[in-house]
């Protein structure tokens, strides 16, 4: 090999090891961790898709004394009789000369000390006895013994407004405020809380995006709007633990419903059929979403078709109840059967109806049926905790709230799909299925029909047969909503 070829090779050798041998860093970005009583928002970045925090400023923070040896390239921090020290560039730490692996190395970057999430757990956690919480792929850490309350946030479309519904295990001081200058709704939260999602997957024609945001040390829900958004409302339930956010579209209004002067020997016109309608919010969960297809045949999935037939019949009650109806999801996000059931007790349904597609190994079962919840779901694990407190229910036995109403209304749906479907018998079946446990309100699930045969999936996507399905269900539920006897939340 020539001499120059050599020279070439070392050359691209020496420029490859300086582009890739160099630690890749991301942009720094605003990271706030929570204390009792206070707050430190920090500078974090990532390094070899590790994230940092300087650790200088954070001990500062907490008081502690440390001396910087540049010479020896190591920080020794202390508190009380503890000592922990950290080299340069190494994965190891010592803490009382006992020696703890990180994950990642600490790393000094132009006079900063910087260390991965790890350092806090490993380190600081076992020489102050301070815990820090930190959830992956948040942007947050909570510190010490304070409480943090899960936030948890949901968006419908209905009909000509949006509502975004905020749900905290805490009461809050929600405050509204909207940025005319950059179309965007700011709701200031008031107190360091843990949300569940940092974004919604939700646009319609009045939002843009729903976000959570704190890096400044100030929880809020950011709401970019679209020029379509005329009016805001704000209102709030439950001791402020769940907020109702509305926006109105142009050319609408809200106004309060004025409240009628009383005239003399006249008696107030009641509007019968309104009166006599007990279920005024209704929610319509399709099953599955997301990574979880449930079942499917070759022409379709059946979280696909849950999601359209959750649709149609949340138009269908809308134009024919005139009630409130919210579907669990509005798009193909993945949730869990908590999350699902959540949605009904934070809006305060009066039912719950979860949608779902059938599949049988037999190929010839038609795979309809309508579930209720098992009825003695739990007992083997709450005996203990009814039989303290028999005022209260876990949180898994909240179905027992309403079985007989729940009963009566998986009959009315029975009768209501044998007369629209015909040679259907829609069995009442019970089970122990978890997206029902905790609903507080009549709840059912719907399967209907049976992926595994082919003109099944082919009759289940069938425009006209949806139609006779969305029907029936809807008729049920406004037989349901005139006949029961008390609201059902």
């Amino acid at each position: 090999m020539s001499t120059k070829r050599i020279v070439l090779l070392v050359a691209a050798l020496g420029a490859a090891l300086f582009i890739f041998g160099r630690p890749s860093r991301a942009a720094d970005g605003n990271f706030p961790i929570y204390f009792e009583g206070a707050k430190l928002v920090v500078k974090a970045q990532t390094t070899n898709r590790t994230l940092y925090l300087p650790v200088i400023e954070i001990i500062e923070f907490m008081g502690l004394p440390y001396t910087d040896s540049l010479a020896l390239e190591t920080l020794t921090i202390r508190s009380g009789n503890s000592r922990l020290v950290v080299t340069k560039n190494s994965g190891l730490i010592s803490i009382n000369d006992q020696i703890v692996f990180l994950p990642s190395p600490i790393l000094r970057e132009n006079d900063h000390w910087l260390a991965p999430i790890d350092f806090l757990s490993r380190g600081l956690t076992r020489m102050t006895r301070t815990e820090f919480r930190y959830r992956p792929g948040t942007s947050r850490i909570f510190a010490g013994v304070v409480q943090v309350p899960e936030l948890v946030m949901n968006a419908q479309s209905l009909g000509s407004i949006t509502r975004l519904t905020i749900r905290c295990g805490v009461p809050v001081d929600l405050k509204l405020r909207r940025d005319e200058q950059n179309n965007r709704a700011i709701l200031m939260v008031g107190r360091a809380v843990d949300p569940l999602r940092e974004r919604l997957d939700h646009k319609d024609r009045l939002v843009r995006s729903i976000s959570f945001d704190d890096s400044d040390g100030d929880p809020k829900i950011l709401i970019d709007l679209t020029n379509q958004v005329a009016d805001i409302k704000l209102n709030s339930t439950d001791g402020n633990r769940i907020f109702f956010v509305d926006l109105l579209r142009k050319g609408e209004t809200i106004t309060e419903a004025p409240v009628p002067a009383e005239t003399p020997g006249a008696s107030p016109k009641v509007d019968p059929t309104q009166a006599a309608r007990r279920v005024r919010v209704i929610v319509i969960d399709p099953g599955h979403g997301g990574m979880d297809t449930g079942t499917k045949s070759p022409t379709v999935l059946e979280k696909d078709l849950t999601l359209s037939l959750a649709r149609k019949l949340r138009t269908a009650l809308q134009m024919r109840l005139g009630a409130t109806v919210l579907l669990t999801r509005d798009s193909d996000i993945a949730m869990d059967n908590e999350a699902r059931s959540a949605v009904a007790n934070n809006n305060q349904a009066n039912l719950f109806v979860s949608l779902h597609a059938g599949y049988s190994s037999n190929k010839l079962d038609s795979g309809s049926s309508v579930y209720m919840m098992k009825e003695d779901f739990g007992d083997g694990f709450a005996t203990a905790a009814v039989s303290r407190d028999r005022l209260f229910l876990p949180w898994y036995l909240g179905y027992r709230l309403n079985q007989q109403a729940s009963a009566r209304a998986a009959k009315i749906l029975q009768d209501e799909l044998i007369k629209a479907i015909s040679g259907s018998r829609f069995p009442i079946r019970t089970a122990p299925l978890a997206v029902l446990s905790s609903a507080t309100m009549p709840s059912l699930l719907l399967e209907v029909g049976n992926l595994n045969n082919t003109v099944n999936a082919s009759t289940l996507t069938d425009d006209g047969f949806q139609k006779r399905l969305v029907g029936a269900i809807a008729d049920a539920i406004r037989i349901f909503s005139e006949t029961e006897q008390r609201s059902a939340n």
